[in-house]
């Protein structure tokens, strides 16, 4: 008689529509891709936006509750750019790029399943079943405390 497999939390986790997600950047520095790269050629992002990764840091100001954070200017260059996009780019962007854009603009603050669906206007169902399975797309994955 052989034993059960026991399985931990993390493959009984259940997700739905008030899932958060995110950009996990350590995914992107553990994988292969470059997200410079991935930014400049996939995202059309041109040459008019400075894409340096060891830009000195900047003092942000959270307008909700005020508090002031340092993040890299990398960071907020993104987050500016992603802020100002027509609709349309996202309109026309695949699934995966305009969630990617829509989590950029946002500081990469968490959103659920259902505001990110608004956001790109595509089903939440769809947005369920692709960034909650197994293949992690471009960093996209659940808030892993989410619970």
């Amino acid at each position: 008689m052989q034993p059960r497999p026991k399985l931990g939390a993390k493959y009984l986790k259940q997700y739905d529509e008030d899932t958060r997600l995110f950009i996990d950047f350590d995914w992107w520095e553990s994988s292969d891709l470059d997200l410079k790269t991935y930014l400049s050629s996939r995202l059309n992002i041109g040459a008019d936006v400075l894409l340096d990764p060891e830009s000195d840091k900047v003092d942000l100001v959270d307008p909700k509750t005020g508090e002031v954070r340092r993040v890299d200017g990398f960071q907020y260059v993104l987050q500016s750019y992603f802020r100002q996009l027509p609709d349309d780019f996202i309109k026309r962007a695949s699934l995966v790029d305009a969630v990617f854009c829509v989590l950029l603009g946002n500081a990469n603050h968490p959103l659920t399943i259902t505001e990110l669906a608004e956001r790109v206007q595509r089903s939440p169902d769809i947005l369920l079943r692709t960034l909650t399975g197994r293949t992690v797309y471009q960093g996209i994955r659940p808030v892993p405390d989410d619970d």
